[in-house]
């Protein structure tokens, strides 16, 4: 094989090589182009997950408000009914001394 022969072969795998790599090149920017709608709707799905994820987030502390503020109404509806409770205990006690304290007059006014 002379100089000629070779460099002529070098030539022409140089510009196959040229060729595969420009054609690889274009396969390439065609499938890159083609998942860009798919990232469109991957950022558009990011963006609502974040939107949905915040009012999560605001109706878990709605939530919790209401049950606090429930808590609490509970808190003052058994407060003011053990104080109910007392105080009906207070005058049964009453009511107790007094019928005791009148069934030892009438005792005593009998054992006159």
């Amino acid at each position: 094989m002379t100089g000629a022969e070779l460099a002529a072969a070098l030539g022409g795998l140089l510009f196959l090589a040229f060729a595969a790599g420009w054609g690889a090149h274009w396969l390439w920017s065609r499938a890159a182009s083609a998942s860009a709608p798919r990232q469109d709707r991957a950022d558009e799905l990011a963006a609502e997950l974040l939107l949905v994820e915040a009012a999560r987030d605001a109706a878990l502390a709605e939530s919790a408000a209401r049950e606090a503020a429930a808590r609490e109404e509970a808190g003052a509806v058994r407060s003011s009914a053990e104080a109910a409770a007392r105080e009906r205990e207070a005058e049964m006690q009453a009511l107790s001394a007094g019928l005791r304290a009148a069934r030892e007059e009438i005792a005593a006014l009998r054992g006159r």
